[in-house]
């Protein structure tokens, strides 16, 4: 058994309680994501409905899939979306550099053994899809990765130049080849040459070449790791998707006030059962976006017209444009959703525990559509855990709980067991004549002119904080030097808690491939995870 579970706590407190079951949280949602009563009604409700556009939307991802160079597995998995008893597990993030953060590859991980799970427990088809959310234009949230560097005892972040002009989304970014290579030259400048390093190299650049934009890159490495695994992906700004989609366009546009009316009702309703609320609701927000030439501009709506920062239209007028040209429309946050359960027939959404808490707004949105709101599955959230770091925890007499718990108690309480710095003596008495000769200099000023007791009193403390920034910077020039110990406190912190979070959260999958190959992927895939809402461990 390479996998160990530890319930840790999360921050979301609204997440926490609805992985826990607990009621409070779960009367936002429809279903309980833990209870197999759920998935059983869940499968029931989608056979009462109809209405999918299975055959177009096959077609659609056959071809995307096909032009991202995915597996043969995948394109099977597509063609069973065509029959009425095959249904879908959905997921989605961002698409960013070299696939981005770890939480990305898990979600994929946790897709594709959620499907397989209940295709067997449920005795029909259960197909994984990722949605790749190419239409985001927060840029920055995707232009960069972490590696560790000195040694792996400090995280390092390399960012991707990315030029880009107005509001552009990453799908419609292009991905320039001097940038690209600029990047991907730091990238293994930052890393060592092992027997992985030139696959890892082949398939960065070739993948690389192969994209017109930076969307298409993220979708063509997702597509090398996980295709074999039956992993579906679909692109948000897809024409396909696009002309789907353009009823619910044009249904948002048409009840929109309906839809700000209960999100503020669900606001109220998150607000009086305690919990913090993570969207900012407003009366005028439209929840979609427009684009006007290529920069993706947010809607508002005043009155009975919908204005972005450049132009101004009436219903009518937004309606009859979300029928003729749907590529121009774009969801978000809220509306993403309902897209997603109008164009598939969703079993359950993996989601973290941000999700999470966005999703308790959409319940009753979802019904005003006719819809009802899937399974809102937790995602599986992993650390993997390198035999180097298990033989450093060993020897401070650590276990992984300690790290992900209380690694800042432990930390503070053995600093304070060290042995002081060799001039430890001499900073003090430093210090203590500071006060003894310059504090009697500043009592004269001040008797003099009690009108400078401000400016004598501050004046002392630059003095004594001058001697404290010395002494802090020889200790830290000792610690780096000479002190083995720290340096191994060092790798702990950045491989295991990078920035006092998880590691998930920061690090990224290609330097762990570049150490055990890009079969780390199938090893993760094929692990024995439990889907129970607690922390995964997986010992590489």
């Amino acid at each position: 058994m390479n996998v160990e579970c530890l319930t840790l706590p999360l921050a979301n407190r609204l997440a926490q309680e609805y992985q826990q079951g607990n009621a409070s949280a779960l009367q936002f949602f429809a279903y309980h994501p833990y209870e197999k009563k759920a998935y059983q009604e869940r499968l029931e409700w989608l056979r009462g409905r109809t209405d999918y556009n299975r055959d177009q939307l096959a077609e659609g991802l056959y071809t995307f899939n096909k032009k991202i160079g995915t597996h043969q597995q995948a394109l099977n998995q597509i063609e069973l979306l065509r029959r009425p008893d095959t249904f879908v597990i959905i997921g989605g993030q961002q698409a960013g550099i070299l696939t981005g953060p770890l939480y990305t590859i898990h979600k994929a991980v946790h897709l594709i053994q959620t499907a397989k799970r209940l295709s067997a427990e449920l005795d029909v088809n259960v197909v994984p899809v990722f949605w790749i959310a190419g239409e985001d234009h927060d840029i920055d949230e995707i232009d960069h990765v972490y590696w560790l560097a000195d040694r792996e005892t400090r995280l390092h972040k390399e960012r991707m130049n990315l030029t880009k002009k107005g509001r552009v989304s990453a799908s419609s970014l292009p991905l320039d080849e001097e940038a690209c290579e600029q990047f991907l030259t730091q990238f293994f400048h930052g890393h060592p040459e092992t027997e992985e390093t030139a696959a890892i190299r082949e398939l960065l650049k070739s993948t690389a070449s192969s994209s017109e934009s930076v969307s298409e890159w993220f979708a063509r490495l997702m597509a090398h790791l996980f295709g074999k695994h039956g992993l579906i992906l679909v692109e948000s700004s897809l024409p396909f998707v696009r002309e789907l989609e353009s009823p619910i366009f044009q249904n948002v546009i048409e009840q929109n006030e309906q839809v700000a009316d209960l999100l503020l009702k669900a606001a109220d309703r998150l607000t009086t059962a305690g919990y913090p609320l993570q969207l900012q609701i407003e009366e005028h927000q439209a929840n979609l976006f427009l684009y006007e030439g290529k920069d993706r501009l947010l809607l508002e709506r005043h009155g009975d017209r919908f204005v972005n920062r450049r132009a101004s239209y009436s219903r009518a007028e937004l309606s009859k444009l979300a029928k003729e040209h749907p590529e121009r429309f774009s969801s978000n946050v809220v509306t993403r959703g309902l897209m997603q359960e109008h164009l598939f027939p969703s079993l359950a959404f993996i989601g973290g525990p941000g999700e999470i808490a966005y999703w308790a707004y959409y319940r009753e949105v979802f019904e005003l559509f006719g819809m009802r709101m899937p399974i809102v599955l937790p995602r599986m959230s992993i650390t993997l855990m390198e035999g180097a770091q298990e033989r450093l925890l060993e020897g401070f007499g650590l276990t992984v709980e300690d790290v992900l718990t209380r690694f800042g108690k432990w930390k503070e309480a053995w600093l304070e067991q060290q042995e002081p710095h060799p001039l430890q003596r001499q900073f003090a008495e430093a210090r203590a004549s500071i006060e003894a000769t310059y504090r009697p200099l500043v009592e004269e000023v001040v008797r003099l002119d009690h009108g400078l007791r401000h400016l004598a009193d501050k004046n002392t403390e630059l003095l004594l904080a001058q001697v404290a920034f010395l002494e802090e910077r020889l200790v830290r020039s000792l610690q780096q030097r000479d002190d083995v110990a720290y340096r191994r406190i060092a790798r702990i912190e950045a491989s295991l808690l990078p920035e006092g979070g998880l590691q998930e959260r920061k690090l990224s999958f290609f330097p762990f491939a570049n150490k055990y190959g890009l079969s780390l992927v199938d090893r993760l895939v094929e692990a024995p995870f439990a889907h129970d809402g607690t922390h995964q461990i997986f010992y590489v």
